[in-house]
Formats: structure tokens, sequence, C-alpha cells
């Protein structure tokens, strides 16, 4: 962070219902996607409330005290881990003199700061288009008076919101058909690629080694420690070995197959960017074949793995439905663990290969079960708890 890097004070808003450690882990999360956006992290708050405010969300009291509290610290951005609507942000900048931000938005943001290809920034601004627009109102609040007179029907501030709608939907139209074309042109690229060779998706949650891996397999990536590093597929050649027969010793001759690095998922990940995302995450949906990877050292390991099921699914990745992707559960960067954790994390993924993608550990494991995908698929294993959905309340 440079000495310019703006100072923020993060929030999140703890129910009666919420654990004061659930809390602090999705605050320690929204501090990770502030840095990344070039955030310098003042602080971070939970404000207990067990009714959410219509108006302001939080209790305005408790954002009259921050607002007094970050001003003696010349702090100018308030970021808070809720979905808010375009009129509750308007009203906490009234009450704090805050720039306000939501979680949507800064992820919105850090994709902005990410995204370098055409297809890239056209997907972002998709989703940012879909974002904005039921948050123009409050946005022309100095213009809504309503003028006087007879065949008056308005005051200017709604023409000027509805002319702003209008031009918001129209680049809505016109990105839509641009990704729509750029998905012909992805469908191209796929027929074109060498026959016979698996195509295989690297999925998972942000930042837990996906493009590390995909560098261990194919020589080719660039990790870094960074959320959302990845928001193109990249799409590589990698080589898995060959088999031998064990009668005669002989090889039966080099065996490769396509390995594509995708964008990452995370918890409340805006469903304007999965929509945005849909041709981009069409990779993952017609591999033949998914590694799956996990932080294995990270607390939240349980919850990250039910983030990326359901993401998976909202995508159309059904597999409690029909015929299943094969699959593999990739725990990496296990070289941060002791024996006793790694014993229990095979206890409760008897199926996953514990790896580390920067040492190479668990690597020629995950070639061995990819070669199972020449000629046909691998072993079929049962389905784990994160994977399938969530029994509905009844």
């Amino acid at each position: 962070m440079t000495e310019n890097s703006p100072r923020c004070l993060l929030i999140a808003r703890q129910g009666a219902e919420d654990r004061e450690e659930g809390i602090e882990d999705h605050l320690l999360e929204l501090a990770e996607l502030a840095r990344s956006c070039g955030f310098e992290v003042w602080a971070r708050r939970r404000l207990r409330r067990s009714v959410i405010a219509p108006r302001t969300f939080y209790g305005s009291g408790q954002l009259e005290a921050l607002a007094e509290e970050a001003a003696r610290q010349d702090v100018r951005h308030l970021i808070c881990d809720d979905e808010l609507s375009g009129s509750q942000v308007n009203a906490i900048e009234k009450l704090t003199g805050l720039i306000c931000l939501d979680r949507t938005g800064l992820i919105l943001s850090i994709f902005e700061q990410r995204a370098q290809t055409r297809e890239a920034k056209a997907q972002v601004e998709l989703a940012r288009c879909e974002y904005e627009l039921p948050r123009l109102k409050g946005a022309w609040t100095h213009l809504e008076r309503q003028g006087g007179g007879v065949g008056l029907r308005g005051g200017p501030g709604e023409t000027q919101i509805e002319v702003d709608r209008r031009m918001i939907r129209t680049r809505i139209s016109q990105l839509k058909r641009e990704l729509t074309h750029l998905e012909q042109v992805r469908q191209t690229q796929r027929q074109g690629r060498p026959k016979g060779l698996p195509r295989v998706a690297l999925v998972g949650y942000t930042n837990a080694g996906k493009t590390s891996l995909l560098k261990a397999l194919t020589g080719e990536g660039e990790p870094r420690d960074l959320l959302f590093a990845t928001l193109d597929t990249t799409t590589r050649k990698a080589w898995l070995g060959q088999d031998v027969d064990p009668e005669t010793g002989e090889g039966s001759g080099p065996k490769h197959c396509l390995v594509a690095d995708t964008v990452g998922f995370i918890r409340k990940l805006p469903h304007q960017l999965v929509a945005a995302f849909r041709s981009t995450l069409s990779e993952v949906r017609t591999a033949d074949a998914l590694l799956v990877v996990a932080d294995a050292a990270h607390p939240d390991l349980e919850d990250h793995l039910r983030v990326v099921g359901a993401t998976l699914r909202e995508i159309g990745c059904e597999p409690d439905g029909g015929e299943a992707q094969p699959r593999l559960l990739v725990l990496n960067q296990v070289d941060r663990l002791h024996r006793p954790q790694k014993l229990d994390l095979k206890k409760r993924h008897p199926g996953a290969v514990q790896a580390c993608a920067v040492e190479g550990a668990g690597v020629q494991e995950i070639r061995g079960w990819l070669r199972e995908l020449i000629p046909g698929p691998p072993r079929p294993r049962d389905l784990e708890a994160w994977e399938l959905a969530e029994p509905a309340a009844v």
C-alpha cells in the first residue's frame, strides 16, 4: 500500500442469530478485497442490530458515531459487507459525510481494475450497468421537485432519471450482443482444438492456488497472491506422462490434456457478475472434468467448498442431477499444515489429493487421475456434502 492509498473503514451488521466469529471472518475477507482494490484498511467494526433499518440499513446512531471517529482519523471511505440499495447508500453518505461502497460495488471495482481483454471488459461493464440501473433513484434528488402549472406531469429530475435509464438499457443490450458474438468465437476456438484431448477446468475459491497448479501442470501461468488475479480463461496443454504396459514394459505414447484456468469464486459473489461471466464460465460447464482447488490451510475451508459447490450449481454444473462431470478435489498449500491436520483432512475428504502446487507435491497424483480420462472417464466416486444442494427448509 502506498502513502496515497485512501483509508477506509469496514463495517458489517451482526444480527441476533449471527455468530461473532462468522462476522469477523467476513470482515477479514472484506479487508482483503479492500486491499486488492487499493484501499488502506483503518479499522473493522461489527454493528449489532437485530432488525435492518429500511432507510440506512444500520442504526443511524451507530453510523453517526463511526463518522465522528472516522473524521478524526482522516478516513473518507466506508465499505459495507452487506449489499445495499441505492437509496440506502445515498442516505448513509448524507448522514456520515463518507463515500459509501457496498460489497458488490467493491468487487465490481476490483474486476474493473483487473479486466484486460475485450471480453473481460465487456463482461464487467455489463455487470456494472445492471448493478447501477436500479440504483439511479436518488442520484437526481436535487431536481425532483415537481414543476407547477397546467400540463406539467413531472419535474426535470424524473426526466433525467428516465434518460439515464434508457441510456443504460441501450448499453446493456449492446454489451449482451457483443458477448453473444464473443461466445460464438469461443465456441469456434473450442471446435478448432485438437480432437481427443480431454478438457479440464480449474475451479475454486479465489486465491486458492489455481494458477499455481496450472503452472505446475503445464509450465505456464503467472501466479500472484491476489484476490481475482485471473479474470480471463487461460487454456494450456498439459503433459500427463505415459502409461506403461506391465507385461511388455513398453509405453503407449505420451498423453496430454487441455487445462483451463478460470475466474475464482467468493462468498456473496454478485449475481450480476455470475450472469455476465456466464460465457467465460462456459469452459467449466463444457469441460470433461473439473479440478476443484481449495486452500487446505484456510480456517474457512469447508465454507469455501460450500460456496464453490453452490456457484457451480448456479452456472449449470449439477452433480446431483443427470450425468455428473468427474471431479477431483485438490487441497492445495498443505505445506502450511502439521501432520495431525493433514490426517484430519484425509478423514474429512478421503478422495482428495493433498498438494502443494508451488513445490510440486501431489502433482504426479493429479496427473495420474487425469490420465484416466484417456480414453474414458475416471473412476466414479461418491459426491461430498459440499457438492450437493442443501435440503430446502421445511
